[in-house]
């Protein structure tokens, strides 16, 4: 997916809601790096957790494909998926003192 169609998406997305909100549910999503499987007609975005997949797919998905159909002037899905963590960093080996 490109970024620029995201891009414009948000732009009109942060005119339409509330800024609050905006910030609260739609700034955190990130564009996913297209991997071949979903179509040109799939917009594929992380989400930071459970608790804000299921709250966006139940408040917000209809607005955000809605949006993304308009910018891109054709029919889009949106696919939501969790962000993997990145594994917490291991603390450097101890040196033994002898």
């Amino acid at each position: 997916m490109p970024t620029d169609l995201w891009q414009h998406a948000c732009d009109r997305l942060a005119a339409r809601l509330p800024e609050q909100q905006y910030s609260t549910w739609i700034r955190p999503l990130a564009p996913l790096l297209a991997n071949g499987s979903a179509g040109d007609d799939v917009v594929a975005l992380q989400v930071p957790n459970r608790f804000k997949l299921d709250w966006i797919r139940s408040q917000y998905a209809g607005l955000i494909e809605s949006v993304l159909s308009e910018v891109a002037g054709r029919p889009m899905r949106l696919d939501l998926a969790i962000a993997a963590r990145d594994p917490a960093p291991r603390p450097p080996p101890l040196a033994l003192v002898r």
